[in-house]
């Protein structure tokens, strides 16, 4: 068996379809890392998502396939997950980080409830996220790498 890389993009191309369970677990068997019943697990449940995932709601998941699985091992994982680039951490400033798939070249930001936690996905113009980072650049002698941006407010439920 090869040698695991460091580092991992398993994403080649620039639309979501192509991070389908199947092609992901298939990519980190050809980068050589082994594909066990707990990571499988994970990353379908990360697929089928709708929302970004904590882990104890995906502990909670895994475990209905897999009861033995405990906390620790869920949180190695998702460090696995994010260190591969397979998965983006969210951080909605409440105390508990979640977790969705990674989508190169598919940013997407969050729209946050205060009240009930609800999150849901919100598309951004590119072109004005684009124009919005050249503008930094060129204004504070800054290179943009990535950005983060999150709306926190009430759902139509909770105002």
């Amino acid at each position: 068996m090869k040698k695991p890389s460091s580092r991992l993009n398993v994403i080649e191309q620039d639309s979501p379809e192509n991070s389908s369970a199947e092609q992901l677990i298939e990519a980190l068997r050809t980068k050589g890392f082994r594909i066990t019943k707990i990571r499988q697990s994970m990353i379908e449940a990360l697929v089928a998502a709708s929302q970004p995932v904590s882990a104890p709601q995906l502990l909670e998941q895994v475990a209905q396939q897999h009861p033995s699985v405990n906390k620790t091992t869920i949180y190695r994982e998702l460090d696995f997950l994010a260190d591969n680039k397979i998965l983006s951490e969210i951080d909605i400033l409440d105390g508990m980080k979640r977790y969705e798939i990674l989508h190169p070249d598919h940013h997407h930001h969050h729209l946050v409830c205060t009240s009930c936690r609800d999150i849901q996905c919100v598309e951004v113009p590119h072109h004005d996220l684009h124009a919005l980072e050249g503008s930094i650049q060129k204004t504070h002698n800054f290179t943009v790498q990535s950005h983060v941006l999150e709306f926190f407010g009430l759902c139509g439920k909770c105002s």
